[in-house]
């Protein structure tokens, strides 16, 4: 009966490890099975993600192409505005003239450098040139040139003080460099 019973316990033990081995197999086969679902849902979210934003760039994309006409003709519009190159130096310069004199500035050394703009019917003209006068006076002539009705576009203001003692006191330098177009005639 001893024998029996080790026998029988032996049999439960053993099973018991067959169920338990058994049971970590099924674990790990469970686990495996159920990664590659988590990826696969995963990878479909982020590429449905992804179809979405290339959907959202398509239909911007034939906004674009739908107002393109219009933007086109905006454009030539407004190149239109600009002055003819015959008269656009004489205009110019009348200009800068009467800001100068309305803001009690004095320009000097005024240069003129002209070049072509490729692909459109334009020539870009930069403008080198020096304004003396106090600060007050300064800030008007550059919103002279703000509200002009011709396009000026500011690139660079070096302002300079006059230390020499020989002026009077408070007097600031300026080269100003900006450019504006002019429309071939």
């Amino acid at each position: 009966m001893m024998q029996d019973f080790q026998l029988k316990k032996r049999l439960i033990l053993g099973g018991l490890a067959v169920l338990l081995v058994a049971d970590g197999a099924f674990a790990y086969f469970n686990l495996r099975m159920s990664e590659p679902r988590a990826d696969r849902e995963l990878a479909l979210t982020a590429e449905a993600h992804q179809v979405a934003l290339v959907k959202s760039d398509v239909e911007r994309a034939r906004k674009i192409r739908e107002k393109l006409p219009q933007t086109l003709k905006d454009f030539d519009q407004f190149e239109s505005t600009f002055l003819a190159t015959s008269k656009g130096y004489s205009v110019l310069a009348q200009e800068m003239d009467d800001y100068a004199r309305d803001t009690h500035l004095m320009l000097d050394d005024v240069r003129f450098h002209e070049r072509e703009v490729t692909g459109r019917n334009l020539t870009e003209l930069t403008v080198e040139s020096r304004v003396s006068g106090d600060y007050s006076g300064i800030v008007h002539f550059l919103n002279h040139l703000q509200r002009s009705k011709n396009v000026f576009i500011v690139d660079a203001l070096d302002v300079e003080t006059d230390n020499s003692g020989q002026g009077p006191v408070g007097v600031l330098r300026v080269n100003l460099r900006m450019r504006t177009y002019f429309r071939k005639a």
